[in-house]
This record gives structure tokens, sequence and C-alpha cells, in this order.
């Protein structure tokens, strides 16, 4: 995650940097740091992050399972996390799903998939 699209989302959640700090159990100079680039914003607070985005724009009432809009088969939704937890809309939050044929090892290789994932792009427009 870049420094900008950070302090884009934490504007977005109506947020200052101490309150946000509080939100994500770091200090308020963290959040300085990631904001002016000075560091590099980890796995956990990304992901932290995207989640507190996706609960202030929670999903419309209409909208279809990841494994539908994906047309995931039976076989792939059996092994999948996201089916199995009815994790509906967060597959992009569950660590081992199988999106594009297989589990991602991390984070970082499965985020980078699935910015890419109309699933995603759907629930999280404020980085679009």
């Amino acid at each position: 995650m870049k420094n900008t699209e950070f302090s884009q989302i934490r504007q977005y959640l109506g947020k200052s940097q101490t309150q946000l700090a509080s939100l994500l159990g770091i200090s308020p100079k963290t959040i300085q740091s990631f904001e002016q680039g000075w560091r590099s914003i980890p796995a956990h607070a990304e992901r932290q992050l995207l989640f507190l985005l996706y609960l202030k724009r929670a999903p419309k009432k209409n909208m279809k399972p990841c494994w539908e809009k994906r047309n995931c088969n039976l076989e792939t939704r059996k092994k999948c996390p996201a089916s199995e937890l009815k994790a509906d809309y967060i597959c992009w939050f569950i660590n081992g799903t199988i999106c594009e044929g297989k589990a991602q090892k991390n984070w970082n290789e499965k985020i980078q998939i699935c910015r890419k994932c109309e699933v995603f792009k759907s629930l999280i427009p404020a980085l679009n």
C-alpha cells in the first residue's frame, strides 16, 4: 500500500491520525511515518485499514458472493476458505483463498491479485 493511499483511506474514514492509531493499536507517530513515506506500511496495518474501510462501506444487499461473480466451480468452492467461512464479500481479507487457480502464499501476493479483482474493486471503490 502506498502512503498516499493510506492517508486517503484515513481521511475517507473521517479519522485523525491519533484516532486511527487507536483503532489500529499503533502510535500516532507510526501513522504519521506511514503517511509521510518514512516507513513502509506492514501487511497487518494495511489489512486492518482495508477492513475498516470495508465496514464503513458495507456491501449492498443485492451483491453476489465472490464465488458467483468469479464463476468458481464446486470443487474450487469446497477448497476455498472464503466459501467455507461464508465470507461472501470479504474473500480479499481471508488468506488462503483460491484465486487464479491456487491459494496465495502470503498477504502481499494475495492483495496484488485482489486489487485487480471485480469483487474487491466493487467493495472498496475509494481506492479506484
